[in-house]
């Protein structure tokens, strides 16, 4: 049997190398008075996606998801359409002014063509932050 060692961070700053693309806490809109305040707010519409969006107090762009069980029936693939929402997210997030978003996903991604629906998100994202 052959033994991989790990690697493990020898100092904090090294520490970021390993976390640094991570979704973190601070960038998802959790409070649901900020759910229902983007549902109020401007939306933008695909086949894929609905964005809803407004002004954030924060300092930068935050991602919200509602991915329901009429839309995609199986729990396994409803965990796969948020964990693809947030990659994509997490590719321009830097690029996005201060908004707060909340996606809609309107099909299922699990069947899809996921670079069509990649650049579907992204085309929305970035036409409401130039709104």
């Amino acid at each position: 049997m052959r033994v991989v060692p790990r690697v493990v961070p020898v100092c904090p700053s090294d520490f970021r190398i390993f976390v640094g693309f991570a979704f973190r806490y601070h960038q998802r809109v959790s409070n649901s008075n900020d759910y229902e305040k983007a549902l109020r707010h401007k939306a933008l519409t695909n086949k894929w996606f609905t964005v809803h969006f407004f002004n954030s107090k924060h300092e930068f762009a935050r991602l919200g998801l509602i991915v329901s069980k009429r839309v995609i029936p199986l729990a396994v693939n409803r965990n796969l359409a948020k964990r693809l929402v947030r990659e994509y997210f997490r590719l321009v997030c830097a690029e996005l002014p201060t908004l707060d978003f909340v996606v809609k996903v309107r099909r299922d991604l699990s069947e899809c063509n996921r670079e069509e629906a990649k650049s579907a998100l992204i085309s929305l994202m970035r036409e409401a932050a130039s709104t």
